[in-house]
């Protein structure tokens, strides 16, 4: 697997375990406990959240460096 192909996936996976969250931490604040929460919802908030990670890392691909998903050019 390409040094791209990780950066890209531990990047995808990053964003959709902290929408998740973040959705989750939403209902709860906003409604008070858990059984207010609508599971379907917030897995397809963290799914876009995905997808939209994994295309911002293809983009990204070709501006700074090919072989990572980052924008910012290293040094490596």
């Amino acid at each position: 697997m390409s040094s791209f192909s990780k950066d890209a996936i531990e990047r995808t996976v990053r964003t959709v375990i902290q929408a998740v969250v973040a959705a989750v931490l939403a209902v709860i604040v906003g409604s008070g406990g858990w059984d207010a929460i609508d599971w379907a919802v917030v897995w397809k908030v963290g799914a876009f959240a995905g997808v939209i990670a994994l295309l911002t890392s293809l983009v990204a691909k070709g501006v700074a460096s090919p072989s990572d998903a980052s924008f910012v050019k290293t040094d490596g």
